[in-house]
């Protein structure tokens, strides 16, 4: 809990007008309510120069694959990096996300991509390297992951992956035309899940920086950041003409990748300077529940099937198999229960022993029937998306949905695309996904960077707001919020003071205001804790089950000539949730505007305002 000198109040009801501030312990002024300020378009502070950079890069940073796209800003032909190293093929859309570190020494990357794998697979290779696979997953926070070797960290995988990811599309690109430009005039955007929280989304743009894409002292637009599914939206409205989507018409984005599916409803707005804009009409959803689950859960039904056998099979012989079922049989698989599939034994195997446990072998090989595959490793993972969609068309209400555009690796299955088509085709006219659909993110990833701010309102996942000093009461507070300011007013100091509520439709520009005001070179600093829950019950203390502290917020009181110690000076709190990231400003007398960047971590409260002045 912040210091009560510093603590924010207010004297509004949950709905009404309202005006907060950040009052020193002896202050004696009474709170008087205001009209909330109209919503306007507030100027980004310290954006990027879009006419210094030539080439917008895009990065689908993926559970299972990672992928990569560019264009050149004066064409905007959306371009992809096709050739990977150590691909026996010349060309592949993606690279897998693996990296491989010498055993007990997280220090540097031996390999990565194909190469981790490759490298790994070599006979005693696990006993001598670690290979990771899959940490994307850890940034979900509602996934109980297990730790990672060596006491890594999360963030330290993800930035040593794009620092490889991303020194090799710079090399393909000096390859080309974009030669003749240099690293500082590339502009990014990478995509995330829409799912995640706010903590894992600022995750990714700290490894951005560590790995070395921009700085931290470059303009935060410099790498945007947007969801998923967003990116998949702006491809397929772009891409899918066949679909005959026009303003106003509803599609659906079911984002179905290696490790996670994201849902979004959007609605076509009239055009605005010649480019399309999409508004949210549902409250996005997304789980933890792609490909890489069905791997875990072929996993599971090739160690029932081995048996006592698996002691007998290697690290490196285990991975061969998993390979064989991640590259030929989950993409081919189209839910026919009488075609067998085939599996490759290694040779340390008693195939005898195998029969006489009851598996089915033939020429040295583990024959898993259809109707296996089926019920034990697809249906428990396509019924959640089916769940999920289901879930995302109870939220439309008013004008019916048109579309449902799969994209994403998972979303290109036949087996997902059948079983949709079956579910929902009484009820959605068109159910479709577009050619390259496994590259919709990351080409979206590129549209977004070249036009940003495609979308003109979000629906909110969660309800935000901070601790305050609100209004005290005896049925409802417990006795030990109760505190008695100066002036005789009675507050409950554990109170949350709403923001923004969860499933509130927010204007991307939209700007929530509060009037806050201090009292100079009597404290110079003051501090916020932003809090978020995702129930849908309004909460009324911040300490509550289900809210928690997502950031840790220091404004820095500027120096102000010819003010007075102990003068009343008023100040701006503007907070923007529409955007893919929350931003904060404040704005002192004199038009000095501070750009605040919220410490998602809250550990402590760095200075990490940026002055405009």
């Amino acid at each position: 809990m912040l210091p009560i000198d510093s603590q924010a109040e207010s004297s509004r009801s949950p709905n009404s007008s309202r005006m907060s501030t950040a009052l020193p312990f002896r202050a004696n002024n009474p709170v008087s309510p205001r009209a909330q300020s109209p919503v306007r378009t507030e100027p980004a502070v310290q954006s990027a120069d879009m006419s210094s950079y030539k080439i917008v890069l895009g990065y689908d940073f993926g559970t299972t694959f990672s992928g990569a796209s560019y264009a050149y800003c004066q064409n905007e032909e959306v371009l992809d990096i096709e050739r990977w190293p150590n691909r026996r093929e010349s060309i592949f859309p993606k690279v897998p996300t693996a990296l491989l570190y010498e055993k007990g020494d997280p220090t540097n990357v031996v390999e990565w991509g194909h190469g981790a794998k490759m490298m790994y697979a070599k006979p005693g290779a696990a006993a001598n390297y670690d290979l990771l696979t899959g940490f994307k997953l850890n940034l979900d926070e509602n996934l109980k992951r297990p730790p990672l070797p060596n006491g890594m960290s999360t963030v330290k995988l993800i930035s040593d992956y794009l620092r490889c990811l991303h020194s090799h599309v710079v090399r393909e690109l000096s390859r080309q035309f974009a030669r003749n430009y240099t690293e500082e005039q590339f502009r990014y955007c990478l995509t995330v899940p829409a799912m995640w929280s706010d903590r894992a989304k600022s995750k990714m743009r700290t490894a951005a920086i560590d790995a070395g894409l921009i700085s931290a002292h470059d303009p935060p637009d410099r790498l945007m950041v947007t969801s998923e599914p967003e990116a998949g939206a702006l491809y397929c409205e772009k891409s899918c003409r066949e679909s005959n989507l026009t303003e106003g018409d509803r599609f659906m984005i079911c984002d179905a990748g290696g490790g996670t599916i994201d849902l979004i409803v959007f609605e076509i707005e009239e055009p605005r300077e010649g480019k399309a804009r999409l508004k949210e009409i549902t409250k996005g959803m997304g789980e933890s529940c792609g490909s890489i689950f069905l791997d875990q859960r072929f996993e599971t039904l090739l160690r029932e099937k081995l048996g006592e056998e698996i002691s007998n099979v290697s690290a490196n012989s285990m991975l061969k198999m998993m390979d064989q079922f991640i590259d030929s049989i989950k993409p081919e698989f189209d839910g026919n229960e009488h075609e067998p599939q085939y599996l490759s034994l290694p040779a340390s195997v008693d195939l005898n022993v195998l029969t006489a446990q009851g598996a089915h072998v033939e020429d040295a090989m583990l024959v898993i029937s259809g109707a296996e595959l089926r019920s034990r490793v697809f249906d428990p993972v396509v019924n959640k998306v089916l769940d999920l969609i289901e879930s995302q068309l109870n939220q439309i209400t008013g004008k019916p949905l048109d579309t449902i555009f799969l994209v994403g690796g998972f979303g290109s299955s036949s087996y997902l695309y059948d079983r949709v088509r079956t579910t929902f085709q009484h009820r959605i006219p068109q159910i479709l996904y577009p050619a390259r659909a496994s590259l919709a993110i990351v080409r979206g990833a590129v549209l977004y960077g070249l036009h940003p701010q495609p979308i003109s309102s979000r629906i909110l996942r969660r309800t935000y707001g901070i601790n305050a000093g609100l209004p005290f009461d005896e049925l409802l507070d417990p006795p030990s919020s109760r505190f008695v300011r100066p002036d005789g007013s009675v507050r409950c100091v554990t109170r949350f003071l709403t923001f923004a509520c969860k499933g509130d439709a927010i204007r991307v520009d939209q700007c929530i205001r509060e009037q806050m005001y201090i009292y100079y070179n009597t404290i110079y600093s003051t501090d916020l804790r932003l809090y978020a829950t995702e129930s849908p019950d309004e909460p009324r203390w911040y300490h509550q089950a289900g809210v928690q502290q997502i950031a840790a917020i220091e404004i820095p009181i500027p120096h102000m000539p010819g003010v007075e110690r102990g003068q009343r000076v008023n100040y701006e709190v503007r907070m923007y949730f529409g955007r893919n990231e929350i931003r904060m400003e404040a704005e002192f007398p004199g038009s000095r505007v501070f750009a605040v960047n919220c410490d998602f971590d809250a550990a402590s409260l760095p200075n990490t305002m940026n002055s405009l002045a």
